[in-house]
């Protein structure tokens, strides 16, 4: 009997499975939302960082409840304001059939531009119909080639018609494709949403309609659709059959709205914003000022997570500003001179540290109403990453670098420091051990900076043990991975499992894939 001892011997093979995280579009803003005019002749600029400077130059005189929008360039320079009414260029003078375009309303306008132009934008306010005793929504459009470079409304494509007997409320928001946009308003007096589509070939006028949620009886009060696109909120105020906040979800693949998640309370709610991260749901009332987790849970969970940020405010709009802070209009008791701030909204509770009275506006005055934006414009930037294996380099992608100006990611690896950060857009780097890293982005807009924090684990090379050097004598022999370690397994002869059979000398291998490494 010949014995001979025999090394099985296993060559370490990597199964590298590239951990492709699906498409986050956050559609981040160039600094079309820079600058702001509202209220009587106030207005600021976050040009000059955060917080924004008060602006004296406005034209805009609005009355309490009248919202207002604002449009500037991908760098930051204005291009024109409305109160819903009238239209003033970056001169401040009338834009060329820019009088008369509408009427007042609770959130004014809202500028939407052409996909892919740089010179055509939509415009979309209410009209009010004396007959019919009612108001409709409505469109023009605006063209910044004509009158020299100052733009004018299109004299034939101006106050056309969309919507009979709509609200006040108007929300807009990117398309999941990140270049189309979608225009949400709603009826009056039924529980109508009608979801818009902007496209690079036309505005398609036959909306998507949802009859979900609470009938609207009442015309004032803001909605806005989170920045990530995937909430709506909206605020009744006057209403015959009570006042109250809904929050619904939105679909903005398909422009749908769905109550299945709804969250509703009455109340006297006027404001609503959605923290950057798409986590917190801000409403400002008569009285008080709350927020609310919508990570919490049910619905019922949700308003259960309500918190009194303070009280004694008075009805106004929220507006998520481009540094990511959310601006308040309170007015009353000498807050109309100012705008209040929530500086930290994606924090939980008062940690999300309001400051009343925090923006001094020059003496002018806010009103009720702040400027009406794209949502989207205003999200946390966000990023994905791949290869996720101890010892791989794992690469980092923003997922919109549209008016990011320059970068700092910080990967928080404590063996590695100082040298774990990077100023690429698109970073590299090999993490020094396997573990679970909060790694930091923080992008500069001008003078502006956002930082966002995201986890991202590093899994360890899978181990398989053959135990010792084994001798047998002519007769089948197994060899067992011990331990036996969660995973998938494929021997050099394609079998797979924790056990190979041989019954030959020779070299045998074997691949442990676990976690994709």
């Amino acid at each position: 009997m010949d014995i001979r001892k025999h090394l099985i011997e296993i060559i370490p093979a990597l199964a590298i499975t590239l951990l492709c995280l699906s498409p986050v579009f956050s559609f981040s803003q160039g600094k079309q939302a820079n600058i702001w005019y509202f209220g009587a002749k106030a207005g600021v600029d976050f040009n000059q960082g955060s917080p924004p400077i008060a602006l004296l130059n406005s034209q805009m005189h609005n009355n309490a409840f009248a919202g207002c929008a604002s449009i500037s360039d991908s760098s930051g320079n204005l291009l024109f304001y409305s109160d819903g009414r009238t239209i003033w260029n970056k001169n401040h003078i009338f834009m060329q059939n820019g009088q008369v375009v509408g009427v007042p309303s609770t959130q004014g306008a809202m500028i939407v531009p052409f996909p892919d132009n740089n010179h055509l934008y939509y415009f979309f306010n209410f009209t009010w119909d004396n007959p019919a005793f009612q108001y409709h929504f409505q469109y023009s459009i605006i063209d910044m080639d004509l009158d020299n470079g100052n733009g004018g409304v299109v004299a034939d494509k101006k106050e056309i018609r969309l919507l009979n007997n709509s609200s006040w409320h108007l929300s807009a928001v990117h398309h999941v494709n990140g270049k189309d946009i979608w225009v949400l308003a709603h009826g009056y007096q039924n529980d109508g949403y009608y979801a818009y589509l902007a496209t690079v070939d036309s505005l398609h006028h036959t909306p998507i309609i949802s009859q979900v949620g609470s009938v609207f009886d009442g015309s004032t009060g803001y909605m806005k659709i989170s920045p990530n696109g995937k909430k709506v909120a909206a605020a009744v105020n006057s209403s015959l059959s009570g006042e109250f906040f809904d929050l619904v979800d939105f679909n903005n693949e398909t422009g749908m709205v769905s109550d299945i998640n709804l969250v509703h309370k009455l109340g006297g709610y006027y404001g609503v914003e959605f923290s950057p991260d798409n986590t917190k749901l801000y409403t400002n009332g008569i009285i008080n000022l709350y927020q609310y987790d919508l990570t919490a849970g049910s619905p019922q969970d949700i308003l259960e997570s309500e918190v009194i940020l303070t009280d004694n405010t008075s009805r106004g709009a929220l507006q998520l500003g481009p540094d990511g802070k959310i601006y308040c209009s309170f007015g009353g008791n000498g807050s109309e001179f100012y705008l209040s701030v929530i500086h930290s909204p994606n924090e939980a509770g008062l940690a999300c540290n309001l400051e009343r009275d925090a923006v001094y506006l020059e003496g002018k005055i806010t009103n009720e109403g702040l400027p009406s934006f794209i949502q989207s414009y205003l999200n946390d930037p966000t990023f994905t990453a791949q290869h996720f294996c101890l010892g791989d380099a794992t690469t980092f992608e923003i997922d919109d670098t549209n008016g990011i100006d320059s970068v700092y990611w910080k990967f928080n690896d404590l063996p590695n420091m100082p040298n774990d950060t990077s100023t690429r857009f698109s970073p590299e780097y090999v993490f020094s051990h396997a573990g679970t890293y909060h790694v930091d982005l923080t992008v500069y807009s001008g003078l502006l900076e956002k930082t966002v924090t995201q986890d991202i684990t590093i899994h360890p090379i899978p181990e398989p043990n053959l135990g010792s050097d084994t001798m047998f004598c002519n007769t089948g022999f197994v060899i067992t991975l011990k331990p036996n370690c969660d995973g998938t397994y494929r021997w050099n002869d394609f079998s797979t499992g924790p056990e190979l059979v041989v019954s030959d000398t020779g070299i045998y291998w074997v691949r442990a894939t676990l976690n994709g490494c």
